[in-house]
Order: C-alpha cells, then structure tokens, then sequence
C-alpha cells in the first residue's frame, strides 16, 4: 500500500496537534471552543467531531458550573436572573416576567405564565428558545418536560409529561395522599408538593418532595416511562429536616445541617419502592466557612432548625449554602468551599452545568459559514 503523500502527513500531524490543544481548553469558558470553531473549516471539523466531544468530557471530568439562576420578586415583575460563576456569559442574563423552575442537560426550563407559552426551554450558550422541537435547532435532541402539583382541597397529587416530538402534553395522572401519612402533624400541609424543593431524575423516574411534618419525610415518585404516581415514606432513614438536594451517580442526595456539620447521604431505590440508606459524609463547616458565615448559621439556624441549603449541582457534586456573610459552595467531594457572592438574600439557586458540545459548534456555523477561511 503506497504511504500517504508528505503534504498530508504533515496535515494530519497539524490537525493532531490542533486537537491536543483544543481539548486542553478549559470548560468553564465556553466561548473560546465556539470562537476555536470559527477559525476554519478545519478546526470547525475537530471541534465538531463526536469524538472530540467523547475525549474532551474524559479529559476534564466533571462538567463544569458555568452559572445559576435566581427568581427575585419586585412588587410589579418577576426576574430570572443567570449570574455567571467564571468567564462565561449568555447574551442575555435576565429574563423579566420569568421563572426559572430547573436546569438539566445544559438546557434551563423556565415558567412563563405572561408569554404565549406556559414553560420555554433555553439553552444559555446558544441563547436559542424552544417551546416545542423542530429537529432542526435542538442541540441535544428531544425533549421532555415533566409537570407535578397538588390539590390540598382535593388532598391528590397530578402529573403530566410534554413531549417536544409531539409537542402534546400527556393524560393527567393522580394519587391521593392517605390521611395517616402525617399524623402528628399540625402547622404543615401534609398533601403539598415543597414549592422551593428540589428534584432529582434517576432513569425515568422524578422524585419530588412533599412538605413534611418534623418526624416525617415524604418524596412522590413521577415514574414518566409507566405513567405511574407512588410515595415514599423514608421515616427512620432520614433525618429530621433533610432536603434533598438531587441525584448523583444514579442515587438520591440528600442533605442536612446541624451542629456546625454538613451532612450529606445518597438513597437507592430497593424492590418495592424502598429506599435503601447510602453512604454518609459530614462536613464540619467550621473548618471551611468564614467567621461571620458560621456565626449566624449557629446563632440562627441551628437554633429553630432552618436550614440554608440552597442549591445543588446536579453532575458535579456542588452544593450551594446560603450564609450572612454570602452564597458559597460546597463541593461534596473533597469539602472545598469557595465564596461566589457577596449577597446573602438567596432562597433557591438552580446551578446551570454544561459541557460545550459539538451541537453548539453546529448553531454557529450558519452563522459564521461566510467568515470560515479555506
């Protein structure tokens, strides 16, 4: 077989070397691959490539935090606001009238009651909108948006699934929430879905939480695949005022703080709907948190047990705690803390996490196809 010609050695050798450096370029800067894409036809087809997307996720690890979503209320809007965490920055970083309500799969689903669509998926670093697909500008592929709620008159809980491929939302399903789940309880709404909670995806299953009373922790299970409504009772399991926080790695997290200590604990789900307790990690936030930061929490909310848990990062291990003296983070892993903002006004955060992807090198060429130098 003849050896290929010295010229293309030479550019196959180029084009190696080209990808070594692109795949050392740091995830938390989107904007430097999509401007790497842009240089040439050539570099718009590593960077492009779905085995560059393969190497570079497996070269950094984790995908990075490149920002989070905070809803403020003013007496005449509402404001989603994306606050950016590094060099990253989406065209635009506040969304009047809207509610952001989660983030998955680099894309944001927000509530829009005031637009002409109730819920609007948003994908920051391309700033493209979708309430439905077109299979022409989705990046990631279809979607689906889960909805979960509560009569308390009713005492039932509902769910739907909207499908992006058929833009329809499906039947609505319900359960009802049985009188003795809580039976100590007297100033909480047993049969109430926790309107500032989190949720967490495992599979085809979305956990929710329910407003519990201070013995009792409860979490309905929206099973999309089965179109099936179930509870969890994980009395004994858990301890009192644990929230849970999202999923990693396939499992439940939850966590809780108490005595200068956060704990955090992943929960399988066993045969039958039980859940399983996982291993358990306590942070002592004495060793990690500034003074002031630690002062209020003992002063505060360890006395009538409020919790400032605010947010979790759902693939990268990153809690979010909400402090006097501001926003930190946490990471589960290794326990390092870092400060991210000064205000001290946060309720629920929701972390936007993305890697940039090879469908977002596709939304720019179109845009740049007459600047590509040959």
């Amino acid at each position: 077989m003849d050896s290929p010609p010295p010229q293309r050695r030479l550019q196959s050798l180029v084009d190696d070397a080209i990808r070594e450096i692109l795949l050392r370029k740091p995830p938390d800067d989107p904007a430097r691959l999509v401007r790497a894409s842009a240089v040439s036809t050539a570099w718009f087809g590593i960077v492009s490539d779905p085995s560059f997307f393969r190497d570079y996720r497996t070269f950094h690890g984790k995908p990075p935090i490149l920002g989070y979503l905070d809803n403020k209320s003013y007496e005449s809007h509402n404001v989603a606001q994306f606050i950016p965490t590094g060099a990253f920055r989406p065209l635009v970083c506040e969304r009047r009238n809207w509610d952001a309500v989660d983030s998955r799969h680099g894309r944001v689903l927000f509530y829009t009651p005031k637009e002409d669509t109730d819920f609007i998926v948003w994908d920051p670093i391309t700033d493209k909108q979708q309430d439905a697909c077109d299979h022409l500008g989705c990046h990631d592929g279809p979607f689906l948006v889960a909805f979960m709620g509560s009569n308390e008159v009713e005492k039932t809980m509902f769910a739907s699934v909207y499908s992006s491929e058929t833009t329809q939302w499906s039947e609505m399903i319900s359960i009802e929430n049985p009188h003795d789940i809580y039976p100590f309880a007297t100033n909480t709404c047993p049969y109430a879905i926790e309107e500032k909670g989190h949720t967490a995806v495992v599979g085809k299953k979305i956990y929710y939480p329910v407003k519990w009373s201070y013995w009792t922790m409860k979490i309905v299970t929206y099973n999309v695949g089965e179109q099936e409504l179930s509870l969890i009772n994980l009395q004994g399991q858990a301890p009192a005022r644990g929230i849970l926080m999202g999923e990693e790695d396939g499992a439940l997290v939850f966590a809780a703080i108490k005595e200068s200590k956060l704990s955090v604990w992943s929960m399988e789900a066993g045969p039958n709907g039980v859940v399983a307790r996982g291993q358990r990690r306590d942070i002592k936030l004495e060793t990690i948190l500034t003074p002031r930061a630690l002062s209020w929490m003992v002063g505060e909310t360890f006395k009538d047990g409020r919790c400032t848990l605010v947010g979790f990062a759902n693939g990268a291990g990153v809690i979010f705690l909400n402090t006097a003296d501001g926003l930190f983070t946490v990471e589960v892993g290794s326990g390092q803390t870092k400060k991210i903002h000064r205000n001290c006004s946060f309720e629920t955060v929701i972390p936007y996490v993305s890697f940039y992807s090879r469908e977002h090198a596709r939304f720019v060429m179109p845009l740049q196809s007459n600047s590509y130098k040959k």
